[in-house]
């Protein structure tokens, strides 16, 4: 994914990030990025750039390394995470460059606010979220948090949404596709940065028709991101996380819907076997003492395992 260099992810009064002329971050800039910190409803995040910004304040020799660190995480020019074709893809670490607790509010709130002006419809309108087993310890940051996130933030902004979730706690890209179209949603969201590597995470967008946005939705969604309204977090999302949390020792703290997924997965299994691209050719090779052929799968960074295996046993 790009990286945008023309709209900052803080909102415009608050400051842009400048280095002094001995390298270290100035006061104005240290300043910006406490009030992002101020924003990110993330404790370690939050706290892991209030220690950055006190280090590159102390004038010490940890000083300059810190003002870089800073400086990397908030640029001078005030740059954030671009959203555009598919959405959004970077490592997970704070800052409004990388994907975080914050980046993801902001991100489903403006895509929130942009389905509710551009859906024609009557009904509420649904939303179907779906994650993967990323995660990043060293910052608390993961895509099952991410995707509960983006769920409070449909229902905050009064909207429908199904959280996918399946017995081993996660889904295959393809079902919120197929969800979204299944269910009659007006977008589906899927975290995953599919192969990149394990510290990335990304934050796809389906629309209604199942396929992900392209022009103009991509920037139209841009735009409703950036508005001051939904570069502020609309409530305490992280107090509503841990609310649920103490009521309930589910992994998605009751917000997901493992039946309903599971349901969806056997339906989308029987479109596969009744779409015509399983002919059972394989079969009429078979004779005695017939093997079929064997072959080696990874799912790397993915988490297609249990649905390939899925998929071999019951399609081929």
């Amino acid at each position: 994914c790009t990286l945008s260099r023309e709209s900052s992810i803080l909102s415009p009064r608050q400051e842009a990030m400048t280095m002094d002329g001995h390298g270290r971050v100035s006061r104005g800039g240290i300043e910006g990025a406490l009030q992002w910190a101020h924003l990110d409803p993330n404790e370690q995040t939050s706290s892991y750039v209030r220690s950055l910004a006190k280090r590159a304040q102390e004038g010490d020799t940890d000083a300059e390394a810190a003002s870089v660190e800073l400086e990397g995480l908030f640029p001078r020019d005030g740059s954030r995470i671009a959203f555009g074709t598919a959405g959004l893809r970077s490592s997970m670490a704070p800052g409004p460059l990388k994907m975080n607790d914050l980046v993801i509010i902001q991100t489903a709130q403006g895509l929130a606010r942009y389905c509710q002006g551009n859906c024609e419809t009557s009904k509420k309108l649904l939303a179907v979220v779906g994650f993967d087993h990323r995660c990043r310890p060293q910052f608390g940051l993961s895509s099952r948090r991410f995707a509960m996130l983006t769920k409070l933030v449909f229902l905050e902004a009064g909207m429908d949404c199904i959280l996918l979730d399946s017995s081993m706690g996660y889904v295959h890209t393809p079902l919120v596709s197929y969800a979204t179209i299944e269910l009659g949603a007006a977008v589906g969201v899927m975290v995953t940065a599919s192969h990149n590597p394990k510290d990335d995470n990304g934050f796809k967008v389906y629309w209604s028709d199942g396929v992900q946005i392209r022009p103009p939705l991509d920037s139209g969604i841009a735009s409703s991101i950036v508005k001051d309204d939904n570069l502020t977090p609309w409530t305490d999302y992280d107090s509503l996380l841990r609310k649920r949390e103490e009521e309930s020792s589910d992994l998605c703290f009751c917000l997901s819907d493992p039946v309903t997924t599971m349901k969806l997965a056997e339906r989308y299994f029987q479109c596969i076997r009744s779409c015509g691209l399983v002919t059972g050719q394989a079969r009429l090779l078979r004779e005695d003492g017939w093997l079929p052929p064997s072959f080696a799968y990874t799912a790397m960074h993915g988490v297609g395992y249990q649905w390939s295996i899925k998929s071999l046993k019951h399609l081929v």
